[in-house]
């Protein structure tokens, strides 16, 4: 048995009742947004966490920065391929949903986990509502835009956080009435949690470097052109490095290469505050996430991404987030030392209040 049930939820009468699945650290931060305008609200959220990326006591510490409630389901996962994890969750998922009988169920982004949890609600008449829909890349072989493509098709209601995303859902022939332009609950989890904590935004003297993606991780020549680029600057680079990352470069030899660097400080894993104070006080961000990218950008940074796909083009267009994709560590080290745009930054993720009007729409459509 892959799960284990925490505490079960106790429905009050008349309540809309939400089940939320999370299981990846971006789910957590939009999770922070959203738990604290559901509970606000008065609508009860059985809280499930898959295990997709982190157990619960590895994540334990997400859990404590954005002081989120524990689980009421937890899964243990045992990990494996794409197509065994998502059918493993799936299967975590359903007993839960059997159990729980929600109003519907809210899923984030584009992980295993989402695809699992609506496919699973669907299949069982539960509405699914779809956090982050419509983000839209061509690069239609890669496993979150398989998983986000998909539960689009299978969610009820569509919450997009830019106009492009919208703008995709509307030109694929999805009904207008299921689609709302909300902002992105991401940029509300990065204003409260600034504001909460004290954490102050400014350019400081260093820049922030982050590598997880398995097109660079997975790749001998990619991944070493990361570090050749990087190790070619002269810019002070603090450095996080993923587990895989690290076990990635100690396996391809590139570990001592990049401790060689004395102006590259490598970090272990941190918690939420400890990154985002980390990030607010840099002067540029240097990632292949799609997360950090766009916090960067939402946090005032110049972004060069290390991997040639883009899912959020008004930013690309903003002149803000430079490509620099890692086949080319001439042209990543250049950027690196040359990309400091001095335009105007366009609010492309909407002004701080996207869960308020999820909430809202949610309660209108299942109280």
């Amino acid at each position: 048995m892959v799960c284990f049930a925490g505490v079960p939820s106790h429905r009050g009468s008349g309540v809309v009742k939400i089940i939320t699945i999370t299981g990846t650290r971006p789910n957590f931060v939009k999770e922070y947004a959203m738990n604290r305008e559901l509970a606000d609200r008065g609508i009860e959220e059985v809280l499930v966490h898959t295990g997709q990326h982190y157990d619960y006591e590895l994540s334990e510490q997400f859990f404590h920065d954005l002081n989120l409630p524990r689980p009421n389901y937890i899964n243990t996962l045992v990990k494996g391929s794409h197509a065994w994890e998502t059918a493993t969750i799936m299967t975590f998922i359903e007993d839960v949903l059997s159990a729980e009988q929600p109003d519907a169920t809210l899923v984030y982004g584009d992980v295993n986990s989402t695809l699992a949890g609506a496919i699973a609600s669907s299949k069982l008449g539960i509405p699914v509502a779809h956090i982050e829909a419509g983000v839209r890349s061509s690069a239609r072989y890669n496993p979150e835009e398989i998983n986000r493509r998909v539960t689009d098709v299978v969610s009820d209601q569509l919450f997009a956080g830019t106009t492009s995303a919208r703008d995709n859902l509307l030109a694929e022939g999805y009904d207008p009435g299921r689609v709302h332009l909300v902002g992105d609950v991401l940029f509300d989890a990065l204003r409260t949690a600034c504001e909460t904590h004290g954490i102050r935004q400014y350019r400081g003297e260093y820049d922030v470097l982050t590598v997880h993606r398995a097109e660079n991780t997975d790749n001998e020549a990619r991944l070493t052109a990361i570090v050749e680029a990087v190790g070619a600057t002269e810019r002070s680079i603090r450095f996080p490095v993923h587990p895989r990352t690290e076990s990635r470069l100690k396996q391809l030899e590139l570990w001592d290469r990049l401790q060689d660097f004395e102006h590259i400080e490598v970090l272990p894993p941190l918690g939420f505050l400890q990154f985002l104070e980390l990030l607010a006080g840099c002067h540029k961000v240097i990632t292949d996430s799609g997360g950090v990218r766009r916090e960067g950008y939402m946090l005032g940074k110049p972004v060069i991404t290390l991997i040639d796909i883009v899912w959020f083009p008004e930013i690309v267009e903003s002149g803000w987030v430079r490509i620099a994709d890692a086949h080319d560590w001439e042209g990543m080290a250049s950027a690196i030392a040359e990309h400091d745009p001095q335009t105007e930054r366009p609010d492309v993720f909407g002004d701080g209040h996207a869960a308020r009007r999820i909430v809202d729409i949610l309660s209108q459509t299942y109280g």
